[in-house]
């Protein structure tokens, strides 16, 4: 089984407990680093908001919130976060509110206005365990690092040495 950064650093156990954990983690913010075609927040790039964009490729967690962001948002947020009649944007959510805001209003849900309501997604593990994924995604789209359509995922160089290949 593949286990996000979220199940890797809480446990699948604790995952029930994540709208605390998310709550906590507010303040976190990206910052841009290294040449002009890689961006990254860390070296590590593993935390809430942190990504890397080499050559319109991006990291396995990146590309995870992709995934996620495509199957449980884009009905209601649109095609790369961009926003719809439905729902805003969630580049330009990603860019306003720090991680515990964002992923706050994925756990508890949010009355836009009488009628417009985004749900909760306490219930759902597949999106709990995607929310720093999909937040790395949205800070990435928002800050023009990555463009529309499905990323690729970079190559590990250690990959390509333990196939033989490097």
């Amino acid at each position: 089984m593949h286990l996000t950064r979220t199940a890797r650093r809480l446990g699948v156990e604790a995952l029930g407990t994540l709208g605390i954990v998310l709550l906590a983690a507010g303040g976190i913010t990206a910052q841009a680093a290294g040449s002009p075609e890689e961006k990254a927040s860390s070296p590590s790039g593993d935390g809430p908001g942190n990504y890397t964009v080499i050559d319109g490729k991006v990291d396995q967690g990146t590309y995870d919130g992709y995934i996620a962001y495509t199957r449980s948002c884009m009905a209601c947020h649109g095609p790369d976060g961009l926003g719809s009649s439905f729902a805003p944007s969630l580049i330009q959510a990603a860019e306003r509110r720090n991680f515990g805001e964002f992923s706050h209003t994925i756990v508890s849900g949010l009355e836009l206005q009488p009628g417009r309501v985004m749900p909760s997604f306490a219930d759902d593990e597949y999106v709990l365990s995607n929310v720093e994924n999909i937040y790395s995604y949205m800070k990435a789209r928002g800050a023009g690092d990555l463009g529309r359509g499905r990323p690729k995922v970079i190559e590990e160089e250690t990959q390509a040495s333990d196939d033989g290949q490097g």
